[in-house]
C-alpha cells in the first residue's frame, strides 16, 4: 500500500493505492496523525479507487479521523472507491455516516 497527498489550501486529497491490510494499517495511521497536525485544514478527501479491501481497524481509524474533522468543524469524504469496497461500506452503512462517490 502506498499513500499520497496533495494540500492546497485548507483542502487535501489523500490516494491509498493498494489493499489496507494489518501490516500497512500503521502506515494510515500515521499519515492520518500527520493531516490532524495540518493547520487550517477543513476539508479531506480520500481517492480509494485501488483498494479493494480493508480491516475493520483501518475502518476504525477512518472514523476516528472523521470525528476529528467534526471537532474542528471540518469534513471528509470518499471520492474514489472500487465497487467491491463500496458494497462494504454500504453494509456496515458507511455511507451514512460520511459521503461516499465513486
Amino acid at each position: 500500500m502506498t499513500i499520497t497527498e496533495t494540500i492546497n489550501g485548507g483542502r487535501a486529497l489523500v490516494r491509498i493505492d493498494g489493499n489496507i491490510d494489518s501490516d500497512s494499517g500503521h502506515d494510515l495511521s500515521v499519515k492520518l496523525m500527520e493531516l490532524m497536525e495540518v493547520d487550517g485544514l477543513s476539508h479531506v478527501a480520500f481517492d480509494l479507487s485501488t483498494v479493494n479491501t480493508v480491516t475493520s481497524s483501518a475502518i476504525g481509524k477512518l472514523l476516528n479521523f472523521f470525528k476529528f474533522m467534526n471537532s474542528k468543524e471540518g469534513s471528509m469524504e470518499i471520492k474514489g472507491i472500487s465497487e467491491t469496497l463500496l458494497n462494504q461500506f454500504r453494509e456496515i452503512h458507511l455511507d451514512r455516516i460520511f459521503p461516499i462517490s465513486q
